[in-house]
């Protein structure tokens, strides 16, 4: 399935269960994902258009020399040598955005492990003062006890 710019840019996230992606890096990551994308299908439009030329000058060069048909050959050559190039800056760019995309996701990982360690420490934190409270409200209340018998 080929994706389009447009694909990127309209591309909509459902709402994670728990802590999520950052929406702000996602959509600017998308945009750096879109351009890179916008740029290699210019750059492979250029060299399809680049190919097209050199097919219509070799149809109005046929009945000449071999010289011309050699230059054909290496024209072709050329423009399919820019066209592996071009994929192959666009597989680079793909696998750039695919590190990129997986050290977000453990940056994420670890920022949701960190965040539920906190809770549980103030979870703690809260029982012990609970704790301490109700031991500081029974023991007020015991001496206020003591004070009515008295």
């Amino acid at each position: 399935m080929a994706v389009t710019p447009l694909d990127i840019l309209q591309k909509q996230f459902g709402p994670a269960r728990r802590g999520g992606y950052e929406p702000a890096e996602v959509h600017a990551f998308l945009d750096n994902v879109r351009e890179a994308l916008e740029a290699s299908l210019r750059e492979s439009l250029k060299l399809r258009e680049a190919l097209l030329e050199r097919d219509h000058e070799v149809a109005s060069m046929r009945g000449e020399s071999g010289e011309i048909k050699e230059a054909l050959v290496l024209a072709r050559r050329l423009a399919v040598d820019m066209d592996n190039h071009a994929r192959r800056e666009a597989d680079l760019i793909v696998g750039e955005a695919r590190l990129e995309a997986e050290q977000i996701l453990a940056a994420t990982r670890d920022e949701e492990r960190l965040l539920q360690e906190h809770i549980m420490r103030l979870r703690t934190s809260r029982t012990h003062h609970l704790s301490q409270m109700r031991a500081f409200i029974n023991a007020q209340g015991r001496i206020l006890d003591e004070l009515d018998r008295e």
